[in-house]
């Protein structure tokens, strides 16, 4: 990307509503040249910044950052955008941004109440103003969903209509009082994010059906509750960084990797039949691999496979991962695991507090049953992490549970701690120095389960896993 320097400091006005309304930022060209240039602007302004950066990412790859100035205000001008999603974040706080070329998008956000903060104003705000209010919403109406799952099939399918429709009313009225034409590539990304977190319950829902009724078989659900199985592309390329359509994937394939396993007892290498439906069908490489890393990680936190279950995993995702760099970080977690196994005594672990202090783990874990875990670089896995540790801070009030931060420097890492509240007396950087980093190095959501008398009961557990608190509750009871 090449940055075009040609705004000065004092191009925000004062007044920044004003420049909100102003709506003119249509294109620019390069300092000093009559070559017109397709410029896409994004600028804006961060209330009560947590960091001096913003950046843009794409295909989990930074393409550009900006640095804020004393009024909190910063500038983006990037040369020969594609059309497409991307990543803004500031800070451990992230959300996605459509942006097509020539754009000139202003931003206004508070890092306290981040996503319902945001406000995008100028030439293709409207769009992701539409996108972001989306997401709130979908948000909210997820977090009472869960006694809908004890429905009949008719119901719970009549339920799903009726949600989707509801979005497809609010796409459309958006549309007509916008008076705008979308490209294509908007609209499927529009329609993504109102179909597939519907899609995404109905695939949970024989699983979730059967738990909530306590219910000893396997439901039987009819053919044309999948129905729209039948018109999904598993492989769309400007899909697959927009992490709705991922996690539907997801979820859709470990569906059938399950129900093989409801079916026939005898075939009950989940993770192993996972992988066999990926192959079978995801043929974009990055998506492939992406999802055959999943199911390898995963694979490394359960207790309950066998070697020779654990062997078939290992050695269909060597067979089939192309990427050098996933292969190589799985090459390094399965070295971990072989290092710090289930029934050890937790290694001598010096770790450093907020402060810059030295101090050993194990007497910060002494006579507690603990959880260690360990925070992931990627921002959408920070998010789902801190979710996690709230709800399983209040369920488990009599587990200790200690973060341990690996890459980011000082600075950085206590105003993350400023910006999500954590307690600094359970938070530690591990210093790259240490004799141990290379036991912890990654960038792994991953945890350590510690019982009272310090030994370990789970050397590799992933902290996002769907059932740890399966592993809490039989912690408990040691």
């Amino acid at each position: 990307m090449l940055k075009v320097n040609c705004l000065n400091k004092n191009y925000f006005p004062s007044v920044f509503i004003l420049l909100l309304s102003l709506g003119v930022l249509t294109g620019f060209s390069s300092c000093g040249s009559t070559e017109s240039k397709e410029i896409t602007f994004v600028g804006g302004k961060v209330k009560n910044p947590k960091g001096k950066y913003v950046y843009l990412s794409s295909q989990k790859k930074v393409i550009d950052s900006a640095q804020l100035d004393d009024h909190h205000k910063f500038a983006f001008e990037l040369d020969s955008v594609e059309e497409g999603i991307y990543v803004f974040n500031h800070g451990p706080e992230f959300q996605y941004i459509y942006l097509q070329p020539t754009d000139s998008i202003m931003m206004y956000l508070n890092t306290w109440d981040f996503d319902e903060s945001l406000i995008f104003s100028g030439k293709g705000s409207a769009k992701n103003n539409f996108l972001i209010n989306l997401y709130l919403q979908q948000e909210r109406a997820e977090k009472n969903f869960k006694e809908n799952y004890k429905l009949g099939e008719q119901e719970f399918s009549d339920l799903i209509d009726a949600g989707i429709q509801k979005k497809l009313e609010l796409y459309n009225n958006f549309l007509e009082e916008q008076e705008i034409e979308v490209s294509p590539k908007f609209d499927k990304l529009a329609k993504t994010g109102i179909y597939f977190p519907y899609y995404f319950m109905k695939e949970y829902y024989p699983y979730n059906h059967m738990w909530m009724l306590k219910l000893k078989d396997f439901p039987d659900i009819s053919d044309e509750f999948y129905a729209y199985r039948n018109h999904l592309d598993l492989n769309d390329p400007d899909l697959i960084d927009y992490e709705t359509y991922f996690v539907y994937i997801r979820t859709y394939l470990y569906h059938l990797a399950h129900k093989k396993k409801y079916l026939d007892p005898s075939d009950n290498n989940v993770e192993l039949n996972f992988m066999k439906e990926v192959n079978g069908k995801i043929t974009v490489p990055r998506l492939k691999d992406r999802l055959l890393a999943t199911s390898a990680w995963r694979s490394l936190s359960n207790e309950y496979m066998t070697p020779e279950q654990h062997l078939a995993v290992q050695d269909y995702f060597f067979e089939n991962c192309q990427n050098e760099k996933i292969r190589s970080e799985m090459k390094i977690s399965l070295d971990q695991k072989e290092k710090l196994k289930s029934g050890q005594k937790l290694p001598e672990l010096i770790v450093l507090d907020s402060r810059g202090n030295e101090v050993k783990v194990n007497q910060v874990t002494q006579d507690n049953h603990t959880v260690i875990y360990f925070w992931p670089n990627d921002l959408m896995q920070i998010e789902i992490v801190n979710e996690k540790l709230d709800k399983l801070q209040k369920l488990y009030p009599d587990v200790k549970f200690i973060g341990i931060e690996r890459t980011k420097e000082h600075e950085e890492w206590t105003a993350f701690l400023e910006t999500k509240k954590l307690s600094a007396d359970n938070q530690f950087k591990i210093s790259k120095d240490s004799e141990c980093y290379s036991w912890f190095e990654g960038d792994m959501a991953r945890s350590i389960i510690v019982n009272k008398d310090g030994n370990v009961l789970n050397s590799y557990l992933f902290f996002t896993d769907k059932y740890f608190d399966m592993h809490l509750a039989d912690l408990k009871k040691r």
